[in-house]
């Protein structure tokens, strides 16, 4: 398991080269949950990736330009209506784990046009509107994004949250009330 510090790196050196590539990205997962509501601990790195078409030599090729060995599932996982394509990292003898989760839907390709930029460390970094970020862990539903989403609620008065948007998608998704 990567220690924070050194997930960071690996972080920086990833979007650089998504950069690099012009494949368009936001960040997503803790990483942005961290950016946006309050910092917390996370083992992993989630991207939200447009690729036309998607495939593994180019999840592959991607990956390796960062890590001295990686893995990559032979296909994408879906999880609740999701395409994940995971990626295993090899650096320095710690292992990162690379979700991207593939913009292949109505409301991920909305949520993609709608990125927001904001400086990371010293890096300029595309990253999902708060909003987007929350719909994504309403989808997801684990109790790591349960967590996160009661506290965006409880500090729902300093946040800049349009409730508007995310009424319109969860009723188009079919997520229920707030």
């Amino acid at each position: 398991m990567a220690s924070e510090s050194f997930l960071a790196e690996a972080l920086a050196d990833l979007l650089t080269e998504l950069d690099h590539r012009g494949v368009q990205y936001a960040l997503a997962g803790g990483w942005a949950f961290s950016a946006l509501v309050e910092p917390r601990a996370t083992t992993d790195i989630d991207l939200l990736i447009l690729l036309d078409p998607p495939s593994r030599e180019t999840i592959q090729s991607l990956v390796s330009s960062v890590f001295s060995s990686t893995i990559v599932h032979p296909s994408p996982m879906k999880m609740k209506g999701i395409s994940i394509w995971r990626g295993v990292g090899l650096r320095d003898k710690q292992e990162v784990v690379v979700d991207f989760l593939l913009a292949d839907s109505a409301f991920l390709q909305s949520a993609l046009a709608r990125k927001q930029q904001i400086t990371l460390g010293a890096q300029l970094v595309s990253i999902l509107t708060l909003e987007d970020l929350m719909l994504m862990k309403m989808i997801a539903g684990r109790l790591q994004d349960l967590a996160d989403l009661e506290k965006i609620e409880a500090r729902k008065t300093q946040l800049q949250i349009d409730w508007s948007y995310v009424e319109q998608w969860k009723t188009t998704l079919g997520l229920g009330r707030r």
